[in-house]
């Protein structure tokens, strides 16, 4: 196995999902410890626990990525972090830090970009996976407009499209081109791709467009700079006011997925394969309870600000962790079922897909999936 330094990890996970796609109020990225500190493993885990630093400690692995952060703003309660015997999460936090022993949060940007939990929740299911659920209707999408030369036009588009721009709905490397002349003149201190400095240049270039989610923005430009073969690259960002088509698995935009059955389904037969996937003995339905199922949708964690999203795609059964009574019952009204599995039950797939993820570096990893809460 590898040894890799916590920076290569946190640059890796900025690639798979990054930092962009999280919520404003979200708190992700390396949040304890030092970007030069290297390790050969990582413990993955829900939450950052006395069991994780322990088994890090075992393992002799200086990384545990969570996916709830253990540390929020000021605002969220947490402003001070501070040792004892205390069992806090600020404790915690003290600990790994004693311990050398660094953290790494992949919270929401994690959900809005490891489609691979939508693949296998959908297989489990035998679903087959339409699009993904979006809480908000506008200031989710930008345009983007570029000039390029001719002959670079394919490996730009080819850069910024993998990026993760040009994606509508089922179809993805959507662009428009249009030729044209472009004007520039470089000091003396340019080095122009084209011309020469001081001089005024026309060049036939192509204005290049297409559609981003708002939250790839760093990553498509970042792509673009590194493929445009121009010094000082002429490019536009526009707000796109309509609302996201909600179809399509697009990385970036929208949580969880909504799909549908071949065939209308037994409820019974449903409720028997949520159990197994999610390993649960347990869950809370809020009914109509329909006897048969076509249509279903899926968020892990709290699913509150998709009931709504996933009502209009007229959904009959919406699987999450938690919705809140009220939220719960609305829904219902409106004629779709609303199955909570609990919060950490409903991310399990956040440990094994890390750990894959994180194989990639050839680290070593040990997964924690347990839940802490119980009925009594």
């Amino acid at each position: 196995m590898a040894i890799q330094t916590i920076g290569a990890v946190v640059r890796e996970l900025e690639r798979l999902a990054p930092g962009g796609t999280a919520e404003a109020w979200d708190n992700v990225g390396l949040l304890v410890g030092d970007l030069a500190w290297k390790t050969s493993g990582a413990v993955v885990t829900i939450d950052l626990t006395d069991e994780a630093i322990e088994l890090a400690k075992k393992k002799k692995f200086r990384l545990i990525v969570t996916h709830h952060p253990c540390i929020f703003p000021k605002s969220r309660g947490l402003s001070s972090i501070i040792g004892g015997e205390g069992r806090g999460i600020s404790s915690f936090v003290f600990k790994a830090l004693r311990e050398g022993i660094a953290v790494i949060a992949c919270h929401t940007n994690f959900d809005q970009c490891a489609l691979e939990v939508v693949e296998t929740v959908s297989k489990g299911l035998g679903l087959l996976p339409k699009g993904r659920l979006i809480d908000h209707d506008s200031g989710t999408l930008l345009k983007l407009v570029v000039f390029v030369p001719a002959k670079h036009l394919d490996s730009v588009r080819q850069a910024i499209c993998e990026a993760g721009a040009g994606h509508i709905g089922n179809y993805d490397f959507c662009t428009f081109n249009s030729p044209g002349d472009g004007t520039f003149r470089g000091s003396e201190q340019a080095r122009p791709f084209l011309g020469l400095p001081g001089q005024l240049e026309k060049v036939s270039e192509v204005r290049l467009e297409t559609i981003l989610p708002r939250a790839l923005r760093k990553s498509v430009i970042s792509a673009l700079l590194s493929s445009h073969p121009y010094e000082e690259v002429a490019y536009d960002l526009y707000p796109v006011e309509q609302a996201p088509v909600q179809k399509g698995l697009v990385k970036g935009l929208g949580y969880g997925f909504w799909g549908e059955f071949n065939s209308l389904r037994p409820f019974s037969e449903v409720v028997g394969s949520v159990k197994r996937l999610f390993n649960v003995q347990n869950y809370w339905l809020t009914e109509p309870s329909p006897s048969r199922i076509r249509k279903i949708a899926y968020v892990a964690g709290k699913g509150t600000a998709f009931l709504d999203s996933a009502t209009a795609l007229g959904c009959d059964l919406f699987i999450t962790g938690e919705a809140g009574y009220h939220p719960a019952v609305e829904s219902a009204r409106k004629g779709m079922a609303v199955m909570e599995l609990g919060h950490r039950e409903s991310e399990r797939f956040f440990p094994s897909t890390m750990q894959n993820w994180l194989k990639k570096l050839n680290l070593q990893t040990v997964g924690l999936n347990r839940v802490t809460q119980k009925i009594c």
